[in-house]
């Protein structure tokens, strides 16, 4: 079957190589300069799907509406590039295969494709960034109309995203065109390519599915599966992959547990936990793909067991707790961000709570957090003059390092942060030049700006590294 997609020159194919150590991008060249540089987000192939849903019309102050809106992943770069573009019928070449009787290239490296995803909520879209050129290859509408203003994302092991709409309902999206389906058969695979390439709701053919759920939906997180045997390097293969989502109810949280590959709801449990603003606010799975989630503000955090759905309810550790952002560590430990510069950590073998050390001038909300392969702790720092993004020792419980305004000229709304297969740590400004994302590279303490995005409120595991962190790796 012939791929209709679209390639692009800044497009490096090190990522295929798997003995190379892939380059970032910047602005169409090897990363090698300091201080910030904008780029332009390009285009690349997407696709889409049918799916038949209602529900009720929902919103917050968190984010936007769902309404339409204009965009492009583009801004202005000190060194320019050329993005040309060209047309294909044999799609990406991300298996380039072997030589024969070769030995396996097993190095850290090994990675066919790398994307970041990031909901552009206000426009009722979501974007499929290139975490290595910061191109952006794909924009996709997040639900049907009525059910949309997305949120929170969450990657599965083989780089597919699901996205929860706070109007009500989950999509999913195939992160390669090699994935998706031919639904009109017509021999040709119709994506996105790009930001300015978005197809209405039913015409992508990248989008697998979508089911619909109670609205001020916030919380979704993939398991890895079952594992089915190890490759040739010894990673494990999974298969079977489910993935969690929550919805308020009643002044209570109903979670639900979806196939991963055909979008139907396996089970549910309510949950007598729940607040205003949608029982669960933040969610992620464990090393037994369990379920954790907080809800907002005064908690408790909640924890479900993926064999039974039998829960346990957790009460926060102090009146004046308050619980944001959350993200589960590589040894299972819950971190819950706050107001006025609480960080909490939870141990579920000890069943103790940590309060995190933070510097004086540390009075941020601390919103979406991830852990790095470092065993430290980064999380968007909303509010203050440690606006910015925080770096947290898991271990010690002790902030390491503060990225603020002197290193990101300009930032605005941290919202969400996360960390990709490099290392390098992505946070998404809301409201920087009308939404965006900070790239920040830990080791030379040096930070681009992506722009282009439109009203951007994510605050998840928009990598896929959060579930490779505590359970294994993926394979894009």
């Amino acid at each position: 079957m012939m791929r209709k997609t679209r390639s692009i020159s800044i497009l490096a194919l090190s990522l295929v190589a798997c003995g190379d150590e892939g380059g970032r991008g910047e602005a169409g060249g090897q990363s090698g300069t300091s201080g910030i540089t904008t780029v332009t987000a390009g285009s690349a192939t997407a696709a889409t799907t049918e799916a038949t849903t209602s529900a009720s019309v929902g919103s917050d102050s968190e984010g936007g509406s769902g309404t339409s809106a204009t965009g492009g992943a583009s801004a202005t770069s000190a060194t320019s590039a050329t993005t040309g573009t060209s047309t294909s019928t044999t799609g990406f070449k991300f298996d380039l295969g072997s030589f024969p009787d070769a030995p396996p290239n097993c190095g850290d490296a090994d990675v066919e494709f790398s994307y970041i995803w990031i909901s552009n909520s206000s426009q009722g879209t979501v974007s499929k960034i290139n975490t290595r050129t910061l191109v952006e290859e794909g924009r996709y509408t997040s639900g049907p109309p009525g059910a949309q203003d997305p949120s929170r994302t969450s990657v599965n092991l083989d780089g597919d995203v699901a996205v929860v709409n706070r109007q009500g309902g989950i999509t999913k999206i195939w992160a390669i065109p090699e994935r998706c389906q031919d639904k009109n058969n017509d021999n040709v695979i119709t994506t996105s390519t790009g930001p300015n390439d978005v197809l209405p709701w039913g015409q992508d053919e990248c989008v697998a599915w979508n089911t619909p759920l109670l609205p001020a939906s916030r919380p979704v997180a993939w398991t890895t599966g079952d594992k089915v045997g190890e490759d040739e390097c010894g990673n494990a293969i999974y298969d079977n992959a489910k993935v969690w989502a929550t919805g308020p109810t009643g002044g209570q949280t109903m979670v639900y547990l979806i196939d991963g590959d055909t979008g139907a709801i396996e089970n549910q449990v309510t949950v007598p936990a729940g607040s205003g603003l949608g029982g669960c606010y933040g969610g992620a799975v464990d090393q037994n793909n369990d379920f954790w989630c907080v809800v907002y503000s005064g908690g408790p955090l909640v924890h479900v067991r993926i064999t039974d759905l039998t829960y346990e309810i957790i009460p926060m550790p102090i009146a004046t707790s308050s619980a944001y952002g959350f993200t589960v560590d590589s040894k299972g430990r819950s971190w819950i961000g706050g107001w006025n510069g609480l960080v909490h950590r939870y141990d579920p073998m000890t069943q103790q709570w940590t309060q995190v050390t933070v510097p004086a001038n540390y009075t941020s909300l601390t919103r979406g957090m991830m852990e790095d392969q470092n065993g430290h702790i980064w999380g968007a720092a909303l509010f203050g003059a440690s606006q910015g993004i925080v770096r947290i020792d898991s271990d010690t419980a002790t902030v390491v390092e503060i990225v603020d305004a002197s290193k990101l000229p300009g930032v605005s709304t941290p919202t969400g942060a996360s960390v990709d297969v490099d290392g390098i740590v992505w946070m998404v400004d809301q409201s920087k030049d009308g939404g965006g994302a900070w790239v920040y590279d830990p080791t030379t303490q040096t930070a681009q700006w992506v722009g282009g995005l439109v009203g951007p409120y994510t605050y998840s595991d928009m990598t896929g590294w959060a579930l490779k962190n505590v359970a294994g790796g993926p394979s894009g």
